[in-house]
């Protein structure tokens, strides 16, 4: 039935919603707006209060053969009936866009269309509403989008990857990409008055990695040979690692020749940067903003004060990682004691403290989670970014952290920096740096 796939993003599933919050949409008699999981999404005057409908979210991509068989592309020889059109491109991809000037942030149709493509004889069980998936049995039904050059570079990475068997270098369990930040607005009941908590600046660079972890040492010849008589040799040490968002850049013994990126191997850079201030067993997570050395930027416009050619790192999460693979969390405070011990530049801080504290005159006993979650786009949202200095761009948002032991991250996206964010993916020529396997 409705399932998630092991290598889904959470962030672009699918899910059974009932519709809230219905209300005339300003400027087309024929539209009406409602709320889902915060984003407000366009549906048609048939919908009601309490209707089931299935919603995807931003920049996911719909199963093709759904939208044409529901007439939704815009091209209409793409669809079943060629007399209809929708309003899909090709790629079937659900893009932040203004229809007559209202934002819409995300698709939804009934669930009974959605089920009966599946199955004209399949009706809606109770326990399928909030049902979040991207598969049907072993139909995809929706997935990240990633444009055209971005996944033919991950399929020559990957093809590229199988060609080699190489020894590893970090030892099994030591090493850990940093998770996908969920969606505040889906998540915004995770978050309790009383919890505290940080709000920081989203940053719009490139992610990065950097760590002195357990590895396996380069051993000689007769070191191997000692090893294969029993003989005790000391074949682990402590050892700079670095990685992108989604590939650990040295993690094998061979020395690897491959095409990076940029010209050459930027989050090695990264990491010899801040290798000064990497004790054995920590890692640092953070970001990269500016230049490249080549005077390329490395998000477009974004230079966050930076000179041409020079970049800055920014952390945002620190751990410590013992010899058996256990993983400690750094809080908040006590990421910002270990950049202030070591002249590193932390996330810039917004907010720490209660999140009740934030706003102390809303009500913790009336709508407070929507409240909370309003004040926090009125505030900080659909802003231009104040530390860009050669373009105006705009501010992609903030990070919520519940300050607790497994250290929960939620990100609040504006609309505006979304939009920007859809216009540079229609480009087919554009490389999506955190979306590839960079």
């Amino acid at each position: 039935m409705f399932k998630i796939s092991e290598k889904a993003n959470p962030n672009y599933l699918a899910q059974i919603v009932k519709l809230e919050n219905l209300r005339p949409h300003p400027n087309a008699d024929k539209l009406q707006l409602c709320s889902i999981h915060g984003n407000n999404v366009i549906v048609s005057l048939d919908a009601k209060e309490g209707d089931i409908y299935v919603y995807f979210p931003l920049e996911c991509a719909i199963n093709k053969e759904f939208l044409s068989w529901s007439n939704s592309f815009s091209d209409k020889s793409l669809n079943a009936d060629k007399e209809v059109a929708g309003f899909f491109g090709p790629k079937g991809r659900v893009r932040a866009v203004k229809l007559r000037g209202v934002a819409s942030e995300g698709y939804a149709v009934p669930v009974e269309k959605f089920l009966a493509w599946i199955d004209d004889t399949l009706y809606l069980k109770e326990e399928w509403i909030g049902q979040e998936f991207d598969l049907y049995d072993d139909i995809l039904i929706c997935e990240k989008y990633v444009n055209p050059l971005t996944l033919k570079k991950q399929n020559k990475d990957k093809k590229n990857q199988k060609k080699v068997v190489r020894e590893p270098k970090v030892v099994d369990g030591q090493f850990r990409f940093h998770p996908d930040t969920l969606q505040l607005k889906k998540s915004i009941h995770n978050i309790s008055p009383n919890d505290y908590i940080s709000i920081t600046r989203k940053l719009h660079g490139t992610s990065w990695v950097a760590g002195r972890l357990l590895c396996n040492k380069k051993l000689t010849r007769f070191e191997k040979i000692l090893k294969r008589f029993g003989i005790k040799i000391q074949d682990t040490h402590y050892d700079l690692l670095w990685a992108s968002r989604r590939v650990l850049k040295n993690g094998f013994l061979e020395i690897e020749n491959k095409d990076h990126f940029y010209s050459y191997d930027l989050w090695e850079e990264i990491a010899k940067s801040v290798e000064y201030a990497i004790q054995d067993s920590i890692t640092l997570y953070g970001e990269a903003v500016g230049y490249t050395k080549t005077g390329a930027y490395i998000q477009d416009g974004y230079d966050y004060g930076c000179s041409v050619g020079q970049f800055s790192t920014y952390i945002y999460r620190i751990t410590t990682t013992n010899h058996s693979g256990q993983v400690y969390e750094f809080s908040h405070r006590q990421v910002k004691d270990y950049c202030e011990r070591f002249g590193l530049n932390m996330v810039p801080e917004i907010y720490y403290g209660k999140a009740k504290d934030l706003y102390p005159e809303l009500s913790i006993n009336d709508h407070w989670h929507q409240n909370f979650l309003d004040r926090l786009i009125e505030d900080y949202l659909e802003k231009d970014c104040e530390l860009c200095k050669s373009k105006k761009v705009p501010d992609e948002g903030i990070c919520l952290r519940k300050d607790i032991f497994d250290s929960e991250i939620y990100k609040l996206k504006s609309f505006k920096f979304l939009e920007w964010e859809t216009k540079q993916l229609d480009n087919d020529n554009f490389v999506d740096i955190e979306g590839s396997d960079a």
